[in-house]
């Protein structure tokens, strides 16, 4: 499928899920039982099938180490400005989890288009720092804002109960010791992960809410998710001092939008999912304006 198309049926699904929801025909108790399968089937799927196939070497350990340093920072930054903004606990939560969610997902398409299968590599290895903290750190904070409980032993009661936090650890087991799924069973999780996902930009749809364009809190969750997410990657390509496509790569992935599984979090524990579904929402149609933008700012030229 061509990129064309593949941006014409996001914004297809995106556009049935809200016409559905103002038509009465769909209303957000489906859209969270859709997330919850994204969560527990969709996402494990396409986790297990992506980081278990990554070649892992010592060299490109800065792709995934700037992943995890950028969702990091952006946590402390996020829940510092929800606590200025006097927001209430969920809707803090919701800022946070959009803010260090990184929808590497969005970009692997336009990334094999334009700068092809080397680089698309080398964006699944960024994504891998991603896919950990999004298992582990995200999700424990998640937690801690839904309020399910506030001590250690009780987050980590809610993060055992998180199937793709299974999902990452399983896939890295597989990796590090050399176990590889047959292609087909490899294949055919991707390819089932990929379209049940495809059910949160429907969520997203019914979800979104229009009173909220205006609000300071979506503005903020944007910014620090885009924003201070691209300035962060410029840090890690000084530290790390990457070149050629590595630095496209992690600049590009500082720019990503915002990723679709922090709706399906938030609303598995209970956070504002109304913002987050059109956070989510707007960082997506920002992006389709001004990834293919930064596609030739950034293209490599070495690899």
């Amino acid at each position: 499928m061509s990129v064309q198309l593949q941006i014409a049926l996001l914004i297809s699904l995106f556009g049935a899920g809200f016409v559905a929801r103002r038509l009465g025909w769909l209303k957000p108790p489906h859209a969270g039982r859709m997330l919850q399968l994204v969560m527990n089937v969709g996402l494990p799927a396409l986790l297990v099938a992506s980081i278990s196939r990554i070649h892992l070497t010592r060299d490109l350990l800065a792709l995934p180490l700037s992943a995890v340093l950028i969702s990091g920072l952006t946590l402390l930054a996020a829940a510092w400005v929800g606590r200025a903004l006097a927001l209430p606990r969920p809707a803090q939560g919701a800022m946070v989890i959009c803010s260090m969610s990184i929808n590497n997902s969005f970009l692997f398409v336009f990334v094999l288009a334009a700068w092809g299968g080397a680089a698309f590599a080398q964006l699944a290895l960024f994504d891998l720092g991603n896919a950990i903290m999004q298992g582990t750190v995200l999700y424990a904070t998640a937690a801690w804002y839904g309020g399910h409980g506030t001590g250690l032993v009780a987050i980590l009661r809610r993060m055992a109960g998180f199937v793709p936090l299974w999902a990452v650890l399983l896939a890295l087991l597989m990796n590090l010791t050399g176990l590889t799924l047959p292609e087909p069973v490899a294949n055919a999780l991707a390819l089932g992960g990929r379209t049940i996902l495809l059910l949160v930009v429907l969520a997203l749809g019914v979800l979104f809410d229009v009173t909220l364009l205006r609000s300071a809190r979506l503005a903020y969750t944007l910014a620090l998710r885009i924003g201070l997410g691209v300035l962060l990657a410029a840090v890690c390509v000084w530290v790390f001092d990457l070149q050629g496509s590595l630095q496209s790569v992690v600049l590009l992935g500082g720019l990503a939008p915002i990723g679709f599984s922090a709706v399906a979090i938030a609303n598995r524990e209970s956070l504002d999912r109304e913002l987050a579904a059109s956070a989510a929402s707007m960082s997506v149609l920002l992006a389709l304006a001004y990834v293919p933008l930064a596609l030739w700012l950034l293209h490599p030229a070495s690899g």
